[in-house]
């Protein structure tokens, strides 16, 4: 029988240069040598924790339940408060900054188990990933009980983050949503879900508006189909709205945030009749 390898997944703000990534797997490494550590993501802009929280939330349903994410962006914020979150049979580590709540938008909140924790000493510390994250991550990757690390907290105390909601609006007519992430590729992932697009795909016409005296007329099916001006529309693999460049290298080249000058958090709107 195969020995169990707890799984704890990184996220942060780190980059790839500096040795803070190297200095928390150290540190999880002397606290239990047979784990698994996988990276998500360290190039996420500093302290951004929009695009922190689509990175963790649409990719720890992929790993196996009791796995535990560690999440180091933003670590130092003005809360100084450190969680533990429970939610879907995962446990994720991070600051009360606002990134818990984003990632847990749109679960049912009776579902989700807070606990602050208390370990360590927090009021002199520059690193609390290194001083003691990462030895709440590897105590919850060992089997221990979130209760250890420190008392039940109240969702409603909690720091929120922004909404990632699309708005539907019958009467107008209209979808509203902004541009959440921005992909290797410099494809545009917005906030608007294929269920907010129910009514547009049973509608006779519709229109994506974009800046440049640029409109969309038609939701296609995939990266390869007909484009407009080389630019497209589709659902993507997470089953959001994107804007892309059909063929783009790179967002820094022909990628279709240069194209169209759009960026994070820029307002989409979808009209149709």
């Amino acid at each position: 029988m195969h020995e169990f390898m707890p799984i704890i997944t990184l996220t942060s703000d780190y980059g790839t240069k500096d040795p803070y990534t190297a200095i928390v797997k150290g540190v999880l490494y002397q606290d239990r040598d047979n784990l698994v550590l996988c990276d998500i993501s360290h190039d996420l802009p500093p302290g951004d924790i929009v695009e922190t929280s689509f990175v963790v939330k649409n990719s720890f349903t992929s790993f196996p339940k009791g796995t535990v994410h560690l999440i180091l962006t933003a670590e130092n914020s003005p809360s100084q408060k450190w969680l533990v979150m429970q939610l879907d049979g995962h446990y994720f580590v991070a600051s009360d900054n606002g990134v818990l709540t984003m990632i847990a938008a749109g679960y049912n909140p009776q579902n989700l188990v807070f606990h602050q924790i208390k370990i360590g000493e927090q009021r002199s510390t520059q690193f609390p990933g290194r001083d003691f994250l990462a030895r709440a991550a590897a105590h919850l990757a060992s089997g221990g009980a979130p209760s250890l690390l420190g008392s039940k907290t109240a969702h409603e105390d909690l720091v929120k983050g922004g909404s990632l909601r699309a708005t539907v609006d019958h009467q107008r007519k209209q979808v509203k949503g902004h541009i959440i992430f921005i992909d290797n590729y410099g494809n545009l992932i917005t906030n608007i879900d294929s269920k907010d697009l129910q009514e547009v795909f049973k509608s006779k016409a519709i229109e994506i508006n974009l800046p440049r005296n640029r409109s969309l007329k038609r939701i296609a099916v995939g990266y390869h189909d007909n484009a407009q001006d080389g630019v497209l529309a589709l659902i993507n693999s997470l089953g959001l709205l994107e804007i892309a460049f059909r063929d783009a290298q790179s967002k820094e080249i022909n990628g279709a945030n240069s194209l169209l000058g759009l960026g994070m958090l820029d307002t989409i709107i979808i009209s149709y009749t």
